[in-house]
């Protein structure tokens, strides 16, 4: 029997990521040393204290069903974290938790794009961003930044690719897969065009902030130009910064109407992150 599939999942393939990490596993088992550089995964283990907090949790019975928004405790930490490491100041309603950084993109786009919505992407990209942009019915546009560029969007290219259906400008900073990162004065340039079109929501995808080379703190688009704030969604999570990417925990920050139509989504997608992840 032929089993009809839906427009929408035709649309996409498996994550480029997913697929080569099924065959460097498979290689793997077959006994071949392999070099596995295919999913941003940490050369260092959970440490231990996070370790033993999990264990914890389980003997104190925190093992039922969480907020679909996320673990009141969790997202006060997160509240806490964002102001002072990233001197940004949310209320606790603007703040979601989901099962990892990439669910949290996943729900903003559910909740916001609409058949023909454009969302600019800039390359390189992480592979993932045009096809959740296409399963949500969107369009991704592709704006390519060589490496003569730095790997960075231009406020000209910028500029030029707005349009009438533009609905997202992803940032992705530090860059994935490119490590790129923007300075003040880049940021700045960018936040200019940005006010001149206010329809454009910004994806702030800040998961690698903590895997730098420099002793600089971290400094987004956010500290630059504050009052494009209330139209982004900055997204985080605890998978490269503490190597618990099979923990599945991701955080965003944004408008309160948007976290909760993202927590709608999530109530019909997958319920609450996991309880001892959290």
């Amino acid at each position: 029997m032929t089993i009809p599939l839906s427009r929408r999942v035709r649309r996409v393939s498996l994550s480029a990521n997913a697929a080569a990490k099924l065959k460097t596993t498979a290689l793997r088992e077959a006994g071949r040393d392999i070099l596995d550089l295919t999913t941003g995964e940490p050369d260092f283990d959970t440490p231990e204290h996070i370790k033993r907090a999990a264990c914890a949790a389980i003997a104190a019975g925190a093992t039922k069903y969480t907020p679909t928004a996320g673990v009141r405790a969790l997202r006060q930490a997160v509240q806490r974290k964002l102001s002072g490491e990233n001197r940004l100041d949310y209320p606790l309603a603007g703040i979601v938790v989901a099962n990892g950084a990439k669910q949290i993109i996943f729900n903003a786009f559910a909740a916001t794009l609409d058949e023909g919505d454009e969302v600019l992407v800039p390359v390189p990209y992480w592979p993932s961003f045009p096809d959740i942009v296409r399963f949500n019915d969107g369009t991704p546009v592709f704006l390519e930044c060589p490496l003569e560029q730095r790997y960075k969007l231009t406020p000209a290219q910028l500029e030029a690719h707005i349009g009438p259906r533009t609905r997202w400008l992803i940032l992705n900073s530090p860059g994935n897969p490119s490590g790129a990162l923007y300075d003040e004065a880049e940021l700045a340039a960018l936040a200019a065009v940005l006010r001149r079109h206010p329809q454009v929501l910004i994806l702030l995808d800040e998961l690698y902030e903590h895997v730098r080379f420099d002793a600089r703190p971290p400094q987004g688009l956010l500290n630059v130009a504050p009052d494009l704030q209330a139209r982004s969604l900055l997204v985080g999570g605890v998978s490269k910064t503490y190597a618990m990417t099979g923990w599945r925990v991701g955080f965003g920050a944004g408008p309160e109407a948007l976290a909760t139509a993202m927590t709608v989504v999530q109530s019909q997608a997958a319920s609450g992150a996991s309880s001892v992840g959290q």
